[in-house]
Order: structure tokens, then C-alpha cells, then sequence
């Protein structure tokens, strides 16, 4: 569905502002930045006008270097030398061929693996935080037994030293009432 004339100068009103000039600072992170930026108001577009309305508004807002890319790209539709660009998906998928250097540019099984390393880091970091959980949990317990360990061996030399001590009156005792016996014979 193609928009009349009104609509298409609303649209052009309602978004214009909105969607990023790109050209000037042509690289893999400006690049991307831009694309992260246009796709999130792209998205909320496509329920209301067609996907050449769209195209039509991102492309305008290309400058320097991207609009001449553009401009070539558009003459060499022209000449037949190239297939046409319909949507915004297959700007972006162009985009991305001409403007990111196959050096920033990883495959999708690349992605997996990156997305598997961040969960298995993410796993180790989770096991890192539960091991020291435990090792807290672990070093209080052993706080705990070895602080009723003190207490039981204070508790047995104090025993001991009461032991000792009976058994010294006892033995004192006795040898009182040996004299004593002794005495009386």
C-alpha cells in the first residue's frame, strides 16, 4: 500500500526528525550506532506505511559518503547492473556489505558462540558467587565448631586443674589422718 501525497508529507513530518543523519562519520561502531538507532523507529513505521515510504525517509537522511554510495547504487539499478532495493531489511543487509569491513563482520555462528561464552561466563560468575557463599557458610560453621572446641577443652583443663586439685585435698587428707593415726599409736 502506497501512501497519497498527504500521507507521505506526514510521515516525512512525523519521523523526519527523528531518524539520524548518516554519511559523515562513515565506520563499524558510527555505522552500527546509526543502524541500532533507525531500526528502533523503523519498527514502530511498519504498521502504519509500506516498506518503500520507509526506505524512501531512511535514504533521505543520507549524507557525504552514503548518499553518494546511495546515488551510485541507484544508477547502477538504472543500468541494470544491480537489483533493486525494496525495504528496509535489504537497505540494512546492503548497508552492512558496503559499509562494515568483513573483519567486523561475524557470522551467525560466530554470534552463538560469543552468546555461548558470555553464558558459560555468566555460569562461572553465578558458581563464583555461590562458592563464596558456601565458603562463608563453610568458614562460620568451622568458626562455630572451633569456638565450642575451645570451650570443651577449657572446660576439660578446668576439669583437670578441679580433678587435680581434689585428689591433691584428698591425698593431703589422707596423709593427715595417716599422722594422725600414727600420732594416736
Amino acid at each position: 500500500m502506497h501512501l497519497g501525497r498527504h500521507n507521505s508529507h506526514e510521515l516525512h513530518h512525523s519521523i523526519h526528525s527523528d531518524i539520524p543523519f548518516f554519511g559523515e562519520d562513515i565506520g563499524p561502531i558510527s555505522f552500527k550506532d546509526w543502524m541500532w538507532d533507525t531500526e528502533k523507529l523503523v519498527q514502530l513505521l511498519f504498521s502504519k506505511y509500506s516498506h518503500i515510504d520507509i526506505l524512501r525517509h531512511v535514504t533521505s537522511r543520507f549524507v557525504g559518503r552514503a548518499l553518494d554510495w546511495w546515488q551510485e547504487r541507484q544508477y547502477l539499478v538504472k543500468k541494470g547492473r544491480t537489483s533493486c532495493i525494496n525495504t528496509f531489511y535489504e537497505l540494512k543487509t546492503c548497508m552492512w556489505k558496503h559499509f562494515i569491513l568483513p573483519s567486523f563482520r561475524i557470522t551467525k555462528a560466530q554470534q552463538v558462540r560469543i552468546e555461548d561464552f558470555i553464558d558459560i561466563g555468566d555460569a562461572f560468575i553465578h558458581n563464583i558467587d555461590k562458592f563464596s557463599r558456601l565458603e562463608k557458610d563453610f568458614k562460620h560453621n568451622l568458626d562455630l565448631l572451633l569456638s565450642e572446641q575451645r570451650k570443651r577443652d577449657k572446660y576439660k583443663r578446668e576439669q583437670a586443674k578441679h580433678q587435680k586439685l581434689r585428689e591433691f585435698e584428698k591425698k593431703r587428707e589422707k596423709e593427715e589422718f595417716d599422722k594422725l593415726c600414727a600420732e594416736k599409736e
